[in-house]
């Protein structure tokens, strides 16, 4: 049987393959991306197995390309060798094979309800990436500042209905958590991280103290940003 990961020319790379079954899952991405933290964290919420694989899109790219063409993280591997990307994407393909999860209704209004939630944070969570990405490589004189302005508005526009909303009683937590309650916390914290004078308790306090809860849970600190 081929080895999930192997080594040419100096560097990291996967082989597809279909004799894996039986072995864990392999995540890869580093737990810095939003995106790939909610996958590990929802994983480890549901104590799903899985082997993480910490590579980057900046440092490893060429490795991620071998087993996702567009160079982009999280990569999930099931265990018969097939690959999925894109983190709706592969909670949707996990959460379905679980019957009675609770993270994310079966059908509905509830389910339509928990996806425009998550939607609203992961629509926050694209715009703060690309900020983070303007801000740190480019040179100063090269960066666009009304586009990064505009961005940087239309993720505090995100965060900034998340905060209405769990102020309203829409997400039940740690008690009772949906997938837009992860996402919701996952969000705040790399935010909060990456831009803290935009995204904070100060401004944000019901979802500060939400997302302080879920950090506490193990499912969480299994998965803590390396700060």
């Amino acid at each position: 049987m081929h080895n999930a990961l192997d080594s040419r020319q100096g560097h990291t790379c996967f082989n597809i393959n279909t004799t894996r079954t039986g072995e864990p899952m392999i995540l890869i991405g580093r737990y810095l991306s939003p995106f790939v933290r909610r996958v590990a964290t929802t994983m480890q919420w549901l104590e799903i197995p899985y082997e993480h694989k910490s590579l980057s899109p900046a440092k490893d790219a060429q490795a991620i390309r071998e087993i996702n063409p567009t160079g982009r993280v999280p990569v999930l591997m099931l265990d018969d060798g097939e690959v999925l990307i894109e983190s709706n994407a592969i909670l949707d393909s996990l959460l379905e094979t679980i019957p009675g999860q609770t993270l994310l209704p079966a059908s509905g209004p509830a389910r339509r309800q928990v996806l425009q939630r998550t939607g609203v944070m992961t629509s926050a969570l694209d715009k703060a990436v690309a900020a983070m990405y303007e801000k740190t490589r480019r040179p100063p004189e090269k960066i666009h500042n009304e586009y990064l302005d505009d961005i940087l508005a239309q993720s505090r526009a995100g965060v900034d209905q998340v905060e209405r909303m769990v102020a309203a009683g829409l997400y039940k937590g740690v008690a009772a958590p949906t997938i837009a309650d992860i996402t919701a916390a996952i969000g705040y914290s790399f935010i909060n991280f990456v831009l803290p004078d935009m995204v904070n308790e100060k401004n944000h306090p019901h979802l500060a103290r939400m997302a302080a809860e879920f950090e506490q849970t193990d499912a969480f600190k299994a998965c803590a940003i390396k700060k």
